[in-house]
C-alpha cells in the first residue's frame, strides 16, 4: 500500500514511476513513428505518375502504351479518338493487367504450356533485342559470307528413277519381330542382276527394256504425285527421302548416268539419273539477303546460349540419376 502511495505521490522520488513513464514514452514514440512511416507520401502512391495513365496495384500502365493501343485499335491518330474510345481502351488495359497479375499470383506459367511458351519467347526476345536492333556492317557481312560460303548456292534439281529388285533383306531389320515379305530372289542374285542391268544400260540399251528383262520395278519414291512418271525434284527433297548410302550414290550422277547396286532393306537398287542440274555457288550480291538473315540468326543464337549458360550458373539444378551428364 505504501509503495502505491509513493508511486502516485509526485513530491517523492520513485524509481518504479520513472521506469514506467520512460516505457510509456518509448511506446508512444514508436507508435507515432510507425504511423508516419506507413502514411508518409510515397510509401503507397495514390497519385498517378506523369508517364503513366493508370496504376493497377501499384503497377503502371504507361501513357505511351495506352496511346499506341488506342491508335492500333481504332486505326486513328490518338488526337482524333473520342473520350469513349479512350475509356474503352483504358478499361481493356486495366482488365488485362488484372488478369496478368492474377496469373502470376496463381503461378499460371508453372502448369499452362501456352503461358510457358509465351513467357520463354518473351524472355528470349528481351535477351536478343540488342542483337535485333544492331545493323551489321558490310565488312561483317562479307566476312560471314566468306566463312560460310558453302551454304550459299542455287538449289540443285534432279529427274531420276529409283529402280529395285526385291530380295532377301540385305540390311538388318529395325524390328526383328516384324514380318518379312517373301523375297523373290536372294540378295546375291539381286546384286548380280543389277550389275548386269547396269552393264546393259551403259551399253546403250533402253531403260524400259532393261527393266523388263531384269525384273526391275520403280520404287515410286520420286514419281510426281498423281502421275505415273518422274518429274523434277529439288535436291534437298531427294536428300530427305533417302538414307546416306542411297544419297551418296545419287548425288554425283550427271545426266544419263547410272549407279548401283545399292543395298537397302527392300532389295537392291539401281539409280538412273535422267537430268541433274547441280547447285551453283552464289556470289555475295546474289546471297546478300540470306547472308544478312543467317548472320542475325547466328548472333541471336550466341546471345541466347550465353544467357542460358549464365542462368544455369546461378541456378540450383538437380537431375534424377541416369539423366545427368
Amino acid at each position: 500500500m505504501a509503495s502505491e502511495q509513493e508511486f502516485f505521490d509526485v513530491t517523492k522520488i520513485s524509481v518504479r514511476r520513472s521506469m514506467t513513464l520512460l516505457a510509456l514514452g518509448a511506446i508512444m514514440g514508436l507508435a507515432i513513428a510507425g504511423y508516419g512511416l506507413f502514411t508518409a507520401k510515397g510509401t503507397r502512391s495514390h497519385g498517378v505518375p506523369p508517364e503513366a495513365i493508370a496504376l493497377v496495384n501499384q503497377r503502371q500502365i504507361l501513357r505511351s502504351d495506352f496511346m499506341t493501343q488506342a491508335q492500333a485499335e481504332f486505326t486513328l491518330p490518338f488526337a482524333q479518338t473520342t473520350r469513349e474510345q479512350r475509356r474503352k481502351v483504358l478499361d481493356d488495359m486495366i482488365d488485362e493487367e488484372l488478369m496478368m497479375q492474377r496469373g502470376l499470383e496463381i503461378d499460371l506459367p508453372s502448369y499452362d504450356p501456352d503461358v510457358r511458351t509465351a513467357l520463354v519467347a518473351g524472355v528470349e526476345l528481351e535477351v536478343t533485342a540488342d542483337v535485333l536492333a544492331q545493323q551489321p556492317t558490310a565488312d561483317e557481312l562479307h566476312a560471314y559470307y566468306e566463312q560460310h560460303k558453302d551454304k550459299y548456292s542455287s538449289e540443285g534439281v534432279m529427274q531420276l528413277r529409283d529402280l529395285v529388285i526385291e530380295s532377301e533383306p540385305a540390311l538388318p531389320a529395325v524390328d526383328a519381330r516384324a514380318p518379312v515379305a517373301e523375297a523373290r530372289v536372294s540378295a546375291a542374285d539381286a546384286r548380280a542382276a543389277v550389275q548386269l542391268a547396269l552393264a546393259a544400260l551403259r551399253g546403250g540399251q533402253k531403260l524400259e527394256a532393261v527393266m523388263e528383262k531384269f525384273n526391275l520395278v520403280d520404287s515410286g519414291r520420286f514419281m510426281e504425285a498423281g502421275h505415273g512418271d518422274t518429274g523434277d525434284i529439288f535436291q534437298f527433297a531427294v536428300r530427305a527421302k533417302v538414307d546416306d548410302a542411297l544419297y551418296n550414290a545419287i548425288a554425283p550422277l550427271k545426266d544419263g548416268e547410272f549407279a548401283g547396286p545399292v543395298a537397302q532393306a527392300d532389295g537392291m537398287h539401281l539409280i538412273a539419273m535422267i537430268k541433274h542440274r547441280f547447285p551453283v555457288p552464289q556470289t555475295f550480291d546474289e546471297a546478300g539477303n540470306l547472308v544478312w538473315t543467317d548472320y542475325k540468326k547466328d548472333a541471336q543464337a550466341k546471345v541466347r546460349a550465353a544467357n542460358i549458360a549464365y542462368l544455369r550458373s546461378l541456378a540450383d539444378i538437380a537431375v534424377a540419376p541416369g539423366y545427368g551428364p
